[in-house]
């Protein structure tokens, strides 16, 4: 679609009473309720289990020193350092130190400050009509995906934070009328944040720059004087990074080497999932209920989108048909300067309406399709896939405002609007319901810190060193985490390498730089008389790789931990070298 992005005032998106022009009390009050609803739905069980793999990673990089947490940062290669810093100041300042509901209040307070600049963009956007904030801010409250990211100890409800500040800023920036000095100064302010947060966020200010390429040339200068100082400011941390790097070859395919590539069906899972309400794909294991979000989906946005594309086209015709006659009627008054000037005076009128509302409608569009192409098209063509939906958080507010835009906007038919309205509301009180009434069932890597305090208390006589050996990097890292609570240290957690017969997720992997888990080849292990040994699988079985091995090396396991959680076992047991 070819826009012409005119220097004129946007024209508000949607129709209806305008919700700007007098102050509105009902409005304000349900704006206030959703946002109640958007921080209510995510304190619900925000404890409810123990820090994952990646959480104990974050809190693992906040316990270091500033300067060794940047370099161990660094080692990590694929974040930047600026959520770690930040909640390495949360975990000083605020008094729940590493609890783990006060740990995740932090992106959880992180998601919820973000409803500021989405106010702001959607204002600067000209969103004033019809209640399309309103109905953004809940499908924002109840959306799965967000819901998972807010109870996540990682960056990635910072990652939207800066990303909202970044629009709204970059908004107002290339307002054409705008010639705000500090507009350009507050983007480059909020990008070097948005950059520090997560690589990412280098794709979002690139596609800032080629929006202004497009449709806002006069702004190129500040912006790429913007994009310049935003480098060299960046490079101290690259050089820290490279030279991190060179502590060995392959270290970033062992990063995301595991990422499959994306198909061509891949571009739609991240606008599915801001469509899910309360569930998150990922960790919902019912194909039906799945199918039944998808479909749901289809029937609700699908014609609202299509009534928006439609009427968008519709109304540039009749634009470029006014323009047509009015260039007409300039002709035939000939001589006639009065009419001429009026002609021309409502001509651009009209096209200035029709221009301001069209580039909001561009800007959304822009900024919901372009990151998942463009991601998607590296995801093929890089010699390492960096495919992923999380990292795609960034387009959940552009797209979901457009959403809005397109339910509000859709009026006639009537049948099909009440319908879609009806439906909608049925849907999201059916999920919210099997949303509360979801019991609760701490995955399988909870288990291992109850089996820390098991084993801890178990060799409370023990003298010297005990030593633990754990089948995977995901088992002796949450071991070690566990253990590290307890403030007892004669345990020493290894993880064993090349344990025949066993798959490992490569997904998960020991920390470069930490030495406090010993890591051992399979063929050199576990031979000293007595050690523990950590493992999982869905039942008991004596032919597990783990147990097999210590058969076949004369050694009987006893007494037997377990716990039982989300459809497997944690097991852990004491080996002894069997007697002559």
């Amino acid at each position: 679609m070819s826009i012409n992005m005119m220097p004129v005032k946007r024209e508000p998106l949607g129709e209806g009473r305008s919700e700007g022009d007098a102050p509105d009390l009902r409005g304000a009050i349900v704006c206030a309720l959703l946002v109640a609803l958007f921080v209510g739905v995510r304190l619900w069980r925000l404890d409810a289990s123990c820090l994952w793999f990646d959480e104990v990673f974050s809190v693992h990089a906040a316990r270091h020193g500033w300067g060794e947490l940047l370099e161990f940062v660094a080692l990590d290669l694929i974040h930047p350092p600026l959520f770690y810093l930040l909640l390495k100041v949360w975990m000083a300042v605020v008094g729940g130190g590493e609890s783990v509901w006060w740990l995740r209040l932090f992106p959880l307070l992180t998601q919820a400050a973000a409803i500021v600049p989405l106010l702001l963009l959607g204002r600067e956007l000209g969103l004033r009509r019809g209640g399309v904030m309103r109905v953004a801010l809940l499908l924002l409250a109840v959306n799965g995906y967000l819901i998972q990211h807010a109870q996540g100890l990682r960056m990635y409800s910072l990652l939207l934070l800066f990303a909202l500040c970044s629009l709204w800023l970059f908004a107002r920036f290339s307002d054409a009328e705008a010639r705000r000095r500090g507009d350009v100064l507050a983007l480059f302010a909020v990008n070097l944040l948005l950059v520090y947060t997560h690589y990412f966020g280098w794709l979002l200010v690139g596609l800032e720059g080629l929006f202004v390429v497009i449709w806002r040339r006069g702004k190129l200068k500040p912006f790429v004087v913007s994009l310049v100082a935003l480098g060299v400011c960046f490079s101290p941390w690259m050089w820290l990074v490279l030279r991190a790097a060179e502590a060995g070859e392959g270290l970033l395919a062992q990063n995301i080497g595991w990422q499959a590539r994306p198909r061509l069906t891949d571009i739609f899972h991240p606008f599915l999932l801001l469509h899910e309400p309360f569930r998150f794909r990922r960790n919902t294991y019912e194909p039906l209920v799945l199918r039944v979000d998808v479909w749901l989906t289809v029937a609700l946005f699908v014609p609202p989108f299509l009534a928006l594309g439609w009427r968008a086209v519709r109304r540039r015709r009749v634009g470029a048909q006014l323009s047509g006659d009015e260039t007409a009627r300039e002709e035939a008054a000939g001589s006639d300067a009065g009419g001429l000037a009026t002609a021309a005076a409502a001509a651009a009128a009209g096209a200035g309406r029709e221009a301001g509302r069209m580039s909001g409608l561009t800007f959304l569009l822009f900024f919901s399709l372009a990151p998942v192409v463009v991601a998607f098209v590296l995801g093929r063509a890089l010699p390492q896939s960096i495919w992923g939906t999380r990292h795609l958080i960034i387009i959940a507010p552009v797209y979901l405002l457009l959403a809005s835009v397109a339910l509000v906007s859709l009026r006639r038919p009537v049948w099909l609007a009440v319908s879609i309205k009806l439906l909608l509301a049925c849907w999201l009180t059916l999920a919210a319901t099997l949303w509360l009434m979801r019991p609760n069932a701490p995955p399988v890597w909870c288990a291992w810190e109850t089996l820390a305090q098991r084993v801890v208390e178990a060799g409370a006589n023990a003298a010297g060193e005990v030593r633990i050996y754990a089948a995977e990097d995901l088992v002796a890292y949450h071991l070690w985490y566990g253990m590290s609570s307890t403030g007892d240290k004669r345990f020493r957690v290894t993880a064993v390498k090349n344990l025949p017969g066993l798959l490992e997720d490569r997904a998960y992997f020991l920390p470069r730089g930490f030495d406090e888990v010993a890591a051992a080849d399979a063929s050199t292990a576990m031979r000293e008389e007595r050690f523990w040994v950590a493992f999982r699988d869905t039942s008991w079985n004596t032919e597990h790789p783990l147990l097999r091995l210590l058969a076949e090396r004369g050694y009987d396991v006893e007494p037997r931990f377990e716990v039982a959680a989300s459809g497997q076992k944690a097991f852990l047991v004491l080996a002894k070298r069997r007697s002559l």
